[in-house]
């Protein structure tokens, strides 16, 4: 499945969570994969005025995901 653009990804969040709704994507620093490096893209919920990280993973699809499973 492809991975969604930067605006389907917004979208998304807000579908999800309303004008709170929030993205990050943070270009890789590194090529390093694994627990320690740094997810891309981030998802999430900015309620209560801060942003509350929902989900991450390395594509959009993927920080959709993990939001589901919190």
């Amino acid at each position: 499945m492809k991975d969604m653009t930067e605006r389907q990804a917004w979208a998304e969040a807000v579908k999800r969570w309303g004008a709170a709704a929030t993205i990050q994507y943070s270009p890789p620093r590194s090529p390093r994969r694994g627990r320690l490096a740094r997810y891309t893209c981030k998802v999430g919920n900015g309620a209560a005025g801060g942003s509350v990280i929902e989900g991450q993973g390395y594509t959009w699809r993927e920080a959709f995901d993990d939001a589901c499973l919190r």
